[in-house]
Formats: C-alpha cells, sequence, structure tokens
C-alpha cells in the first residue's frame, strides 16, 4: 500500500515530466515546436488561437505548463487512491493502477468534456500523439508508484508486517567475540564436558568420604540392633 505522502508528489511529477517529453516528441515530430501542446492547452482561456501560437512566452506556454501540471497532480492523487484500495501493493497492481487512471482520464477528458475544456493536445497532435501522451502519463504514474513503494519499504515503521514485528537479534552473535578467561576454560573444557560449576568443589583436593561409612554404619550413637544395621 502506497503512502500518500510519497506517492502522490512522486507519481504527479513522473506523470507531468514523461507526458510533456511524449507530447514534445509527437509535436517535433510533425514539424512543431516541441512547447506547442502545452500553448494550446490554454485554448480555454485564449480560443483556438492558442492553438497556432507558436511563440514560447509566459501566457501561452508558462500558463499550459502550470495546467498541464497541475492536472497531472490531479490523476496522480485519483492514482493514489485508486492503489490505496488493493489489499496488497506490488509492481504489476502499481501499473496496472497507473494505465488504467490514464485510461480514465482520456475517457473523461476527450468523452465527458466539452470542447473548450479538453487538454486541446488534439489541436496541434495526431490521435497517435495524443494516445503517446496518455500512455506516457499512464507510465509516469506507474514509476511513481513503484517508487513510493519502494521508498516506503526501506523507511522504518512503514512497511506491513515487517516493522511492526522487528526482527529478533542472535544472542550468540554479537558484534565483538569476547575469548574466554581461564578460568571459563577450566569450568567447561569442552561442549560435551559436564560444567564443573555443576559439581562438588573439595577445596582441600581430596574426595570427601563420608564419616558415617566408618564404623558400624549406624549414624545414631551405640550398637545397632542386627535388624538395624544399615550394611544388611
Amino acid at each position: 500500500m502506497a503512502r500518500f505522502d510519497l506517492a502522490w508528489p512522486l507519481a504527479g511529477a513522473f506523470a507531468a515530466v514523461l507526458s510533456a517529453l511524449a507530447l514534445g516528441v509527437s509535436s517535433a515530430l510533425r514539424g512543431l515546436p516541441v512547447w506547442m501542446p502545452l500553448n494550446a492547452t490554454t485554448h480555454a482561456l485564449h480560443g483556438p488561437a492558442a492553438a497556432t501560437t507558436t511563440a514560447f512566452d509566459l501566457t501561452h506556454t508558462g500558463l499550459g505548463a502550470a495546467i498541464h501540471v497541475v492536472s497531472c497532480f490531479f490523476w496522480a492523487a485519483v492514482a493514489v487512491l485508486l492503489i490505496r484500495k488493493a489489499a496488497r501493493g506490488g509492481a504489476a497492481v502499481a501499473w496496472l493502477t497507473g494505465l488504467a487512471t490514464a485510461t480514465i482520464a482520456g475517457l473523461i477528458d476527450y468523452g465527458l468534456m466539452p470542447a473548450r475544456l479538453r487538454p486541446g493536445w488534439e489541436l496541434v497532435l495526431s490521435p497517435l500523439g495524443v494516445i503517446a501522451g496518455l500512455v506516457a502519463l499512464g507510465v509516469g504514474l506507474s514509476l511513481g508508484l513503484i517508487a513510493a513503494q519502494a521508498m516506503a519499504s526501506r523507511a522504518p515503521g512503514t512497511s506491513t508486517g515487517l516493522d511492526r514485528y522487528p526482527p529478533v537479534r542472535n544472542p550468540t552473535k554479537t558484534s565483538q567475540v569476547i575469548p574466554d578467561s581461564a578460568l571459563d576454560r577450566l569450568r567447561q573444557p569442552a561442549p560435551d564436558v559436564l560444567d564443573q560449576r555443576q559439581q562438588r568443589v573439595d577445596p582441600a583436593g581430596a574426595v570427601t568420604d563420608d564419616p558415617n561409612r566408618h564404623g558400624n554404619g549406624n549414624k545414631q550413637p551405640g550398637q545397632p540392633a542386627p535388624q538395624e544395621r544399615p550394611d544388611r
């Protein structure tokens, strides 16, 4: 799932740049200035004459670029809202969402909007050029969503599942290996040898014998009865 604060600006920026490049190339292939599709976008304000303006100026090119960027960021918000409905995010879902959003944009702009409110690309480009601009819009949206997902998965506390349950570190693996001391080696010389700390240690250096085993073996004073002899 894409984070809105990451996906929206990235998808909007990718879509604006790639679609503008595609429109510019399509315009250049027709022998027109690369900024002509942006000039034509201002036909909503300047009328049909905007599609024939070849000047690179603030009134037409600058305003047309601003309208184009705002439109791309609007469709980027739609794409983010669509992908957030998916239970799981991924590259395939991002591509599907981006291209589907571009298709919706094309259907609305050229199917529902009146001619005066259309992007105006059709005034200077062929139908293939308009399709190329819409495809580039979808590709830009998809790449922005994929980039946002990759950044979110690397940021702590943003990925689903992994950051919620941080991995348990192996206590046997430390950054610095401390060698065993002589006392530790004496206490446990090998893994298959019983730890001598669990054994009884005789400070005198001799095995302590049970004093009750000497004599008649009776722990009480006096001579024991025959049936009470512990050694019988």
